[in-house]
């Protein structure tokens, strides 16, 4: 059996430079770290729903609608229009669903690789749950102040494990809870200011698979070409098929926790009794989110020696060699002893695939909104608004490793030396993005308000390439439904619906971060269902 060996020459390791060198195997391992999430979903992650009377008019209305302490997140300002003491308590249930027939190919390796094998169409769904409690409480005339616990941000998607895009992501899970103390005065007989300081908590589950015997393929065949062995003929679609098959597959679990700080603002001016306008502003939070990426696998001796014995039994056969490609034993073996047990211990280890303490620095962007309030009749208000976010803001996801180990990452420059090159990196390059809506109210049933609205909604997603399963977003068209009882004098139920139809999408994204690029390519058809239920309390 020949081999490849050039006697005298030491290699990486004092090993000889012509067997397997492990050192394009550990640049290519260390950006197997890279696995990382991207966290879109639903106009961008964004949870509009923090009020149920809201929700009744499809958000077209909601920093001038006031009708209670729901005002601390809709718009501080508006607890001026509150009287004594109230406690507001509500749930929503948001119901995603989506269609998916895409296609995941695997491109590493120019013209090899193929099409990776799993489920490429069918159905998901997830069920999220969004609480929110707000009290408010007159100080004075002119003062109030009021507390909010609610979710401004939130999304939920999660795959079968058989899915043909799980090297993109397989369920992402994102929580972002504000805790808001306000306070808001009477500025004059028609403005009034509110101002609160918002505590926000942050924790993120992100799960995907990492193709961890696709990047030792890309590297064997690397060696091959390094080694002047470019007319070797062993069919690199056999190689990839035995190192890329699922046996060497990593489950990448990675969750993070953290709190980040912020502040609301809200101004509503009430020129007369039957007219309102309200603006609110809501800061950006940044989060530096400290966690950890759990990944079973690299710790399993078992799973280290069948990936060492892959590499070790890699044989090639020569271009003109009709025993071998016969079926006969004249062939190359590439990679024998330590180069193989090196090779293995470093795509399991701290420079590949191995887990540890990990840190995500991302920002929740600012959202501002202007809305007016105009009751037409005495039995017909009507409502609009207009919501910006500046999703600009948020250009990317950074995830950090802050241990000392070498781990790498890309070079973000392509200096060499770029101080960054350790931080990993998933570009967003989202667009800022309005919201538009109009509602109803109708009092003229005693005791009942009933609700209606429209919303128009866009999505920060510029296009396909930035499209991801993790969050298929596209714009959308909200349509809201409501009613509210009063029961009693000091007690009220609040209902709403929202159907929400996400225009069909393409998706045309790489998976470049952990190295491997896998791309996905298709289309995605969802719509969204959210159920909602307030009591409002006066004492």
């Amino acid at each position: 059996m020949y081999k490849l060996f050039t006697s005298g020459a030491a290699g990486v390791g004092g090993m000889p430079s012509a067997y397997f060198s492990v050192t394009p195997l550990v640049r290519s391992m260390a950006l197997v770290s890279l696995m990382l999430p991207v966290v879109a979903m639903g106009a961008g992650y964004e949870l509009p729903q923090r009020g149920i009377k809201e929700m009744g008019i499809a958000f077209g209305g909601s920093a001038a609608l006031l009708e209670d302490a729901s005002a601390v997140a809709n718009n501080p300002a508006g607890l001026m229009r509150l009287q004594g003491r109230q406690v507001v308590g509500g749930l929503k249930v948001i119901r995603s669903g989506f269609d998916y027939d895409v296609t995941v190919n695997r491109e590493l390796i120019p013209g090899t690789g193929g099409t990776v094998p799993g489920r490429d169409s069918g159905s998901i769904s997830a069920v999220s749950v969004a609480p929110h409690v707000y009290y408010s409480q007159r100080l004075s005339d002119n003062s109030a102040i009021g507390f909010g616990i609610y979710a401004p941000f939130g999304t939920t998607t999660s795959y079968p494990e058989e899915w043909a895009g799980r090297y993109h992501a397989t369920d992402t899970d994102i929580t972002a809870v504000n805790f808001n103390p306000v306070f808001a005065w009477q500025a004059t007989d028609t403005l009034s200011v509110g101002l609160g300081v918002v505590i926000q908590r942050f924790e993120g589950d992100f799960r995907n698979t990492i193709d961890l015997g696709y990047l030792v393929a890309e590297q064997v065949i690397q060696q091959i070409e390094s080694n002047g062995a470019a007319n070797l003929r062993e069919s690199r679609e056999q190689l990839v098929d035995r190192m890329a098959h699922q046996q060497f597959d990593v489950d990448n679990t990675m969750t993070v926790d953290s709190w980040g700080y912020g502040f609301n603002f809200g101004l509503l001016w009430e020129p007369s009794e039957r007219t309102r306008v309200g603006f609110n502003y809501a800061s950006a939070v940044r989060q530096v989110a400290d966690g950890n990426a759990q990944r079973p696998q690299t710790e399993d001796p078992a799973f280290q020696q069948a990936l060492e014995d892959s590499i070790g039994d890699t044989e090639l056969c020569l271009v003109f060699d009709p025993l071998c490609l016969a079926g006969g034993l004249t062939t190359i073996r590439l990679l024998q002893g330590d180069s193989a047990v090196e090779g293995a211990e470093r795509a399991v280890g701290p420079l590949g695939a191995q887990g540890g303490k990990i840190q995500l620095i991302t920002t929740f962007p600012e959202v501002a909104t202007l809305s007016g309030y105009h009751q037409l009749f005495d039995t017909l208000a009507i409502t609009g608004g207009i919501t910006w976010t500046n999703w600009s803001r948020v250009d990317e996801l950074r995830f950090t490793y802050p241990d000392t180990s070498a781990r790498g990452g890309s070079d973000i420059t392509g200096s060499g030396d770029d101080v960054r090159r350790r931080d990993l990196v998933v570009p967003f390059d989202w667009e800022d993005t309005l919201r538009y809506g109009v509602g109803a109210i109708y009092t003229g049933i005693e005791r009942w308000a009933l609700r209606a609205g429209v919303s128009y909604d866009e999505s920060p997603v510029p296009n396909a390439e930035r499209r991801t399963p993790r969050g298929p977003d596209s714009d959308r068209l909200i349509l809201g439904l409501g009613a509210g009882w009063q029961w009693r004098d000091n007690l009220s139920i609040d209902a709403a619906y929202t159907f929400t139809r996400l225009q069909p999408s393409d998706i045309n994204n790489r998976e470049n971060p952990a190295g491997s690029q896998h791309r996905i390519e298709g289309e995605y058809d969802g719509a969204l269902h959210s159920v909602g239920v307030q009591l409002n309390y006066m004492f």
